[in-house]
């Protein structure tokens, strides 16, 4: 009897063992970091402009010449420096929400237009004098004056990195924990229906460093009636993108698990 004609083999591949769903999804999903450490920074950190200002103009006036011969008139260094040095503490000592900015502004517009229209009708030069006065006061500032107050600030935030080291937050799949203290002190709550909140109480604070507030509320539970309140996260925007998705994941793996 005539062999019979071999079978064509079966161009669809074997069946791969069944994969669970959960597997699948997970595999699917993209990575989620292991946890998330969040970094509360001291209020010093919002005088890098000072200190920057203060380590350019330290060149700028003639501090790095053999032969002293500043770049620039240093009257005018000094001046600019002055501005500065009161712009960073404006910025530190009030909280510049949305409404204090605009009633900020308006009422500084309100000030220089009366200024302008009482010397239209009184005929005295106000800003004539104004600028007189800037022009023939002499701030000139030595370079070195530049040159420590940019190393004081400089070790300044040295003090204010090392102090994040020993003052955050780390979130992780099943707590929040906050290490604070030389020795690591260490509390806990529970992310089971965790929510997180940002708000951003100064503008200006937001400009120059990003920074921002962080809320937790905590789920059913012993803390459910905590608040917990992280203060001037750097990137707060960012930070609180990458919680919220973190929170979502721990959503999905407890909903699952259900």
């Amino acid at each position: 009897m005539a062999d019979e004609p071999a079978k064509p083999a079966d161009s669809k591949p074997a069946a791969s063992a069944d994969v669970p769903v959960s597997q699948a999804l997970k595999q699917v999903r993209p990575a989620v970091p292991e946890r998330i450490v969040i970094h509360p920074w001291p209020k010093i950190v919002l005088a890098w402009p000072l200190a920057l200002t203060s380590i350019v103009f330290y060149f700028l006036g003639g501090g790095w010449w053999k032969d002293p011969g500043p770049l620039i008139d240093p009257s005018a260094l000094g001046w600019w420096w002055m501005f500065v040095f009161f712009f960073n503490l404006l910025v530190q000592t009030f909280d510049f929400g949305r409404g204090n900015v605009i009633a900020t502004f308006a009422t500084t517009a309100v000030v220089l237009l009366g200024l302008y229209v009482y010397e239209l009708q009184s005929q005295t030069a106000v800003y004539g004098a104004i600028y007189k006065f800037f022009r023939e006061a002499n701030l000139a500032l030595h370079p070195n004056f530049y040159l420590c107050i940019f190393a004081i600030f400089a070790v300044l935030f040295i003090f204010a990195f090392l102090a994040t080291r020993f003052d955050y937050w780390v979130l992780e799949p099943n707590r929040l924990m906050h290490k604070h203290g030389l020795l690591g002190d260490e509390r806990q709550y529970a992310t089971l229906q965790m929510s997180v909140e940002k708000e951003i109480p100064d503008l200006l604070e937001w400009v120059i460093f990003g920074g921002g507030r962080l809320i937790f509320k905590p789920g059913p539970g012993a803390d459910a009636h905590k608040t917990l309140i992280v203060d001037n996260v750097f990137r707060v925007n960012s930070v609180e993108r990458r919680v919220r998705e973190y929170l979502g994941s721990i959503k999905v793996d407890e909903d699952r698990s259900k």
